[in-house]
């Protein structure tokens, strides 16, 4: 009898470690019905199209960076999987990027350089205008804002290769990158991840 039981505790210590290397990392797994697949060849990014995930990740960098959770930008695509560029809260001319890979793993901060578009120095107050709490954006509604493109390209073989959300103005990037077989549209976003136009 005791010997049948260590052969049931080591049955489910394998049974544990094929559940844990199984490609789904702790943010879970990338949607085949939304997301395109890994062009490395690993596990779909579940923050593609996952908003739970997105803010999963959020909460996890924010342990790290400090709070509150303040961000400049942030994009996603298939082989790198989320990147934050994250405003520092003690030193808020400071940016620094922390990247969540498709398995889960935490990289940062690795600092980012900031330049000007017209050469003037970076300062805090400019920092400060284009930092966003992540959060109020919606993220929770980015598996709706997938279908919408999808649906809006008309292409029913679509799926989500990457996006780049670069702020809450009006003249910041905004786009949700599709591919299928014979087209690569892209929706624009509102800032609350509303598709508003597609392009092709």
């Amino acid at each position: 009898m005791q010997h049948a039981g260590r052969i049931a505790v080591i049955a489910c210590a394998f049974a544990l470690a094929a559940c844990s290397s199984g490609g789904a990392s702790r943010y879970g797994a990338g949607d085949p019905s939304l997301s395109a697949p890994n062009p490395a060849g690993g596990p779909i990014s579940p923050f593609l199209t996952g908003g739970h995930a997105v803010l999963q990740a959020f909460d996890a960098i924010e342990s790290r960076s400090g709070k509150p959770l303040r961000v400049t930008s942030l994009s996603s695509d298939g082989t790198n999987g989320l990147s934050v560029d994250v405003q520092e809260p003690d030193h808020h001319v400071n940016v620094d990027r922390y990247v969540v890979s498709p398995d889960g793993t935490l990289a940062g901060p690795t600092p980012v350089r900031l330049q000007s578009l017209d050469g003037r120095p970076i300062t805090a107050a400019i920092v400060d205008y284009r930092a966003f709490d992540p959060r109020a954006v919606g993220f929770e509604r980015l598996d709706g804002t997938a279908r919408a493109a999808i649906a809006a390209s008309r292409y029913p073989d679509a799926r989500v290769a990457e996006w780049e959300f670069g702020g809450v103005h009006s003249d910041d990037r905004r786009f949700l990158y599709l591919e299928s077989a014979r087209a690569r549209p892209a929706a624009e976003l509102g800032p609350n991840l509303q598709v508003l136009h597609m392009h092709y």
